[in-house]
């Protein structure tokens, strides 16, 4: 039986360790290649839930001669690697078998490393439209992936974040919860399609004990900022999600539970 996050409130921190505040949080998502070990189980001993950051496709160029990808490993559009703007990744098929020996084996090592959960980042990526005529294939084996994933990091929670409308219902198995990234604004909650997810989600909370989190970005001190603050901390609450506003980039400082900000410890 897997276990389950359990908590009333989360961060996401992708810079250094360590950083004062994180503690006071139930649920920390972070970048593990930031933490030692030592510091990953001072976190866990303040009885915080630790998450690793993991993306299961998209793939930075340092980063290529880690994984052994060549370059049939890649998805391409009329011919040339398929780049994810703005951030000028590319995206590693889904279906490559050195991609996913790669993933398993950092699945494998965060769990030996005694992680509590994994954040699988970027798999929405497949529903670009951009990448449209490929979904047929795309989609399905960035399902097979994330099952794979989990083989490789049994009984403890996965977290998706995007991908909710083609890769999260062939997932829901192998899932612990989902990640929304924005706001539930007045405009988006007058969409029937906002209406339908937030019911989706609900429903798996209740059924199969997720835990589904609302990320966004609120910069800035002002009236109108503070204002934007309140109200997405309400509204995620009143459809049953965690939520966390960043005042940033989520690798220069975290946002405390009383609303200051702070960064890395020097």
């Amino acid at each position: 039986m897997r276990t389950r996050l359990q908590g009333r409130s989360y961060v996401v921190y992708y810079g250094q360790g360590p950083l004062n505040g994180l503690e006071s949080y139930d649920i920390v998502i972070l970048e593990p290649q930031g933490w030692t070990t030592p510091l990953h189980r001072q976190l866990q001993g303040a009885q915080v839930s630790t998450v690793a950051y993991l993306s299961v496709l998209e793939v930075p160029e340092w980063r290529v001669p880690q994984t052994g990808l060549t370059d049939d490993d890649f998805v391409r559009v009329d011919g040339e690697r398929w780049v994810k703007q703005p951030f000028g990744n590319w995206l590693a098929r889904p279906d490559s078998p050195r991609w996913r020996q790669y993933l398993r084996h950092q699945a494998d090592r965060l769990y030996r490393r005694g992680w509590d959960g994994l954040f699988l980042d970027t798999l929405g990526d497949v529903e670009d439209a951009q990448l449209a005529d490929q979904a047929g294939w795309l989609v399905p084996a960035t399902a097979e992936l994330v099952q794979s994933v989990r083989l490789a990091f049994p009984e403890r929670p996965l977290i998706v974040n995007n991908g909710l409308w083609s890769v999260v219902p062939l997932v829901a198995p192998y899932i612990d919860g989902v990640c929304w990234e924005g706001d539930l604004s007045p405009d988006v909650l007058k969409q029937p399609w906002a209406q339908a997810m937030i019911d989706f989600l609900g429903r798996a909370a209740q059924e199969r004990g997720w835990v589904n989190f609302m990320l966004t970005h609120v910069s800035g001190t002002s009236l109108t900022a503070a204002q934007r603050l309140l109200r997405f901390y309400e509204d995620a609450d009143r459809y049953g999600f965690l939520a966390y506003a960043a005042p940033a980039n989520y690798a220069d400082a975290i946002r405390l539970r009383d609303g200051r900000v702070v960064g890395p410890l020097p």
